[in-house]
């Protein structure tokens, strides 16, 4: 008995020394597990727990605003709410059902459809999409190529890919498609993930979904009380006069995903707003303020509960602008009531008169102190966030609203170019001001080309001609003296080449030559220089193409008498301290060797426009300022109405501003542009102030800000 009592003994101590051993193991085990929760991570883990209740919010710099040169402000923000979403280490089905309650109360899609968007096939022959996640198209629960509608464009045939990663929205194909093919691909993706996953979503940082959201909306998302929805209150582009003087400003837009990685390291976030045209554009670098921070402590749900620490941020630099608002306004005004009376009037009516643009340049600096262009839109509707259906309407507006006339569509400048011709006659001696032909209406020596005059000007001088827009005297003229001279005194006075205003879109427009024949024509004959083309470019017509602005400069050299200034849209750019950064300097664009007797006698033809006899003397007969001015209407199509010029400085003996009006499809430009020119001067001048007063306007002077004295 005593025997099994004792082997039973030695069993028992044998097992209690195993199980002290295992637990001898297992606390060190778990000593050491917690050493290093403790000891070796525990900064890291303690970081985490922090981040997890610390959070980091950008406050939103104001951008920078616009004056005009008076002062007046033209473009500043306004606050408005923006909804952010930001990581509160929520699940992926928790998210999906935020994103689907924000869907609804911001009357946002979750789902958006690319309809043949352009890739091209890259070396590897692969295409990455541009917009995920991918979705479920055909709701058969997978996501694969069927869910893709690839076709390759040009022939249209439909291409299945080879592979598809739908994380990464990489489709392969096989060797039958060749790098360098455009496709067109059509697929479906999550707005709201998108947002947060190509935008350059980070962690623990709020990434805008939507911006300028009313109160209301508001309130209803905090009623919900959304894990990782933030409201913040941000400034938003306000464009106080609306669409006035849309086509300099331009407008912002969200920062795309490959502008915020080209700007990733400039203080951007998914969600600014950037300048996408016109100055908004040009001026980023200036225009974009120095954002500021809050450090606050966060509950469960992400809401800040508690501000820790913050920098308040720096706004953009503030632009003064050459611009003189109320002229801009009077310019638009003036421009949209001629473009109505012209399609509404009832003995000739011109209903596709809808078109046009204004230049009012300062001739001695080469500010622009009006420049306008209509149809214009309202880049407002940008800064809110446009919709698809307003975006559409605006790029397939077949008046192209977008498009800023006065520096980006050129015309052939009919009749307005004749001082060019008429100088280089003078400067060459192929001509005088004494010399006189005779004018019966049509012109034989090449061609019978008519006058339009019927029965011709009778006898008429270079002075004469002008005033009267006389055809038949500027085609002998150019027969006289062929297209290359011609051509090259086109290009003295700075045709056909880009002005360098700080817009970008500006066109350079064509020179009548032979040089362009051969450019752009391919069949030999039809690279011949004819005389008879000489003759229609001597009066602006045939190949010949300018914009507004160009035509500005070339009317500010007459004025002048030999010279112009660059024109330019920018006066300074100050800082937030108040300092100036930036100050423009007047600059000479171009200069032209002309005697002053040749301008002279072509200043007098220019008087004679507005006088007695001359093409535009019943819009300006009772005007108490000399000026002089030139009239065109210049032929585009037979079948189609021509198009509408008038162009003017003044005063005539101390020329200050050159004053440029195009109208599309509107006749002769006396009658057409002339009304507008009218009333551009008339504010400039501040006729319109003593006209209110009850004043003589009949004998008056001017000093040299233009100011109507007594």
């Amino acid at each position: 008995m005593v025997s099994i009592k004792n082997k039973n003994l030695r069993k028992i101590e044998k097992r209690l020394h195993v199980m002290t051993w295992v637990l001898l193991f297992v606390f060190m085990f778990l000593s050491s597990g917690l050493f290093v929760l403790q000891i070796v991570k525990g900064s890291d883990y303690e970081k985490m727990a922090e981040e997890n209740r610390i959070r980091i919010i950008p406050i939103t710099a104001p951008r920078g605003v616009f004056k005009d040169r008076n002062g007046r402000i033209m473009v500043n923000n306004r606050p408005s709410f923006t909804v952010s979403y930001m990581n509160v280490n929520s699940s992926e089905e928790e998210q999906d059902e935020v994103f689907k309650e924000l869907s609804q109360i911001l009357n946002m899609p979750l789902v958006t459809h690319v309809v043949n968007e352009r890739y091209t096939v890259n070396e590897k022959n692969e295409v990455v999409l541009d917009k995920l996640p991918l979705v479920d198209s055909n709701s058969d629960g997978r996501i694969d190529e069927k869910d893709i509608n690839v076709i390759e464009d040009g022939s249209g045939a439909k291409i299945l890919p080879l592979k598809i990663e739908v994380e990464k929205g990489k489709l392969y194909f096989d060797s039958n498609i060749k790098p360098g093919t455009n496709l067109l691909i059509s697929y479906s993706f999550n707005i709201f993930k998108n947002k947060i996953r190509d935008l350059g979503y980070k962690k623990y940082m709020p990434v805008r979904l939507k911006t300028n959201v009313d109160f209301e909306t508001v309130a209803k998302i905090e009623e919900k009380r959304l894990p990782g929805v933030v409201i913040e209150v941000e400034p938003i582009r306000n464009y106080i006069f609306g669409s006035e003087a849309a086509h300099i400003f331009g407008y912002v837009g969200e920062i795309s995903k490959n502008e915020l990685e080209a700007l990733k390291d400039k203080g951007y976030r998914a969600g600014d707003l950037v300048g996408k045209m016109g100055l908004e554009k040009v001026l980023e670098p200036y225009l974009k303020g120095i954002d500021g921070g809050k450090q606050v402590e966060v509950n469960a749900f992400g809401k800040p509960i508690k501000v820790l620490g913050e920098i308040q941020p720096i706004a953009g630099d503030t632009v003064v602008l050459t611009i003189d608002s109320e002229l801009q306004r009077v310019a638009e005004k003036a421009l949209q009531e001629q473009l109505i009376k012209l399609q509404t009037d009832k003995v000739k009516p011109f209903p596709n008169a809808k078109r046009g643009a204004v230049v009012v340049l300062d001739v001695k600096t080469g500010e622009i102190l009006a420049m306008a262009s209509v149809p214009s839109f309202d880049p407002n509707m940008f800064a809110r966030g446009l919709t698809a259906k307003e975006w559409e309407e605006l790029s397939n507006n077949p008046l192209k609203p977008m498009v800023n006339i006065a520096i980006s569509e050129t015309y052939p400048p009919g009749s307005v170019f004749k001082m060019i011709t008429a100088i280089a006659a003078l400067e060459n001696n192929i001509t005088n001001e004494k010399e006189t032909i005779y004018d019966k209406g049509v012109y034989w020596t090449i061609l019978p080309k008519k006058d339009w005059k019927p029965g011709g000007h009778g006898i008429v001088n270079m002075v004469k001609a002008i005033a009267q827009s006389c055809n038949i005297y500027f085609f002998e003229m150019g027969r006289r003296m062929g297209i290359d001279l011609l051509e090259k005194y086109a290009r003295m006075f700075g045709l056909g080449q880009v002005t360098g205003i700080e817009l970008p879109g500006e066109k350079a427009g064509t020179v009548a030559s032979r040089e362009y024949k051969e450019k752009t024509f391919k069949k030999a004959e039809d690279k011949i220089w004819y005389p008879a083309e000489t003759l229609d470019a001597a009066i602006g017509q045939g190949y010949h193409q300018y914009t507004p602005l160009q035509i500005a400069d070339y009317i500010a050299a007459i004025a002048n008498e030999g010279y112009w200034m660059r024109p330019h849209l920018i006066k300074s750019i100050i800082d937030a301290e108040g300092k100036t950064v930036f100050e423009s300097k007047p600059e000479v664009a171009g200069r032209v060797s002309v005697s002053k007797k040749t301008f002279e006698i072509v200043k007098e033809g220019m008087k004679g426009v507005v006088s007695p006899g001359g093409t535009a003397y019943g819009v300006f007969s009772d005007f108490p300022i000399t000026i002089a001015a030139k009239t065109g209407t210049a032929q585009w199509d037979l079948k189609k109405a021509p198009h509408g010029w008038f162009v003017a400085f003044a005063p005539l003996d101390d020329p200050q501003i050159a004053v440029v009006v195009f109208i599309e499809q509107a006749g002769s430009g006396g009658s057409t542009g002339g009304p507008v020119a009218r009333a551009i001067l008339e504010q400039y001048f501040h006729l319109n102030k003593d006209k209110a007063s009850g004043e003589n306007t009949q004998d008056i002077t001017l000093n040299q800000r233009g100011m109507v004295q007594p």
